[in-house]
């Protein structure tokens, strides 16, 4: 699997410290030319639907249930590796000295009935809804919002959007 890039979120992470690893999946669903992302109301930016790997879950199992709660689409089985990214930054928590995230981003294709969504209370505070877009306008947009410690996950969504505009641009 390919390494896309790293992101270090702060200068000053002590990297030999203790580590809380987290991983997490994150699907690519193009419908008719468009990506299937999560926009926040709160904040205004674009995200990958996707979230963390539970013990015991395959990663496929977390993917299919992190897509349906916050979409209300379920993914077909048949699902394509894109690649891997690594975030560092500070335990938010303060209990370990670095949290880890390595988000593995998959292409998936969508059944196309939609189910009501099922959003943890982060997500329903963050107002989550799941919204076609097309690349530009989605880097766009992520590139317009202002970076926020509670919305991390901007940087990293938008490289991604990037990547894939370029790759989408070689194929043409």
């Amino acid at each position: 699997m390919a390494y896309l890039f790293t992101i270090y979120r702060q200068k000053d992470i002590n990297l030999n410290g203790s580590v809380l690893n987290r991983n997490s999946v994150r699907g690519i669903i193009f419908s008719q030319g468009r990506l299937l992302m999560i926009k926040s109301r709160k904040y205004g930016e674009f995200k990958f639907p996707g979230g963390g790997i539970m013990e015991a879950e395959s990663p496929f199992e977390a993917m299919y249930r992190e897509i349906l709660e916050e979409t209300g689409y379920t993914i077909k089985p048949d699902v394509k590796v894109f690649g891997s990214t690594l975030e560092y930054a500070k335990d938010f928590e303060g209990l370990y000295d670095v949290f880890r995230q390595e988000s593995t981003f998959y292409f998936c294709e969508i059944e196309p009935e939609q189910y009501p969504l099922h959003l943890d209370d982060y997500e329903q505070e963050y107002g989550y809804e799941p919204q076609f877009i097309a690349i530009e306008d989605a880097i766009e947009n992520n590139e317009a919002v202002p970076s926020d410690d509670m919305i991390p996950w901007k940087e990293r969504d938008t490289m991604i959007l990037k990547l894939l505009k370029e790759s989408k641009t070689d194929a043409d």
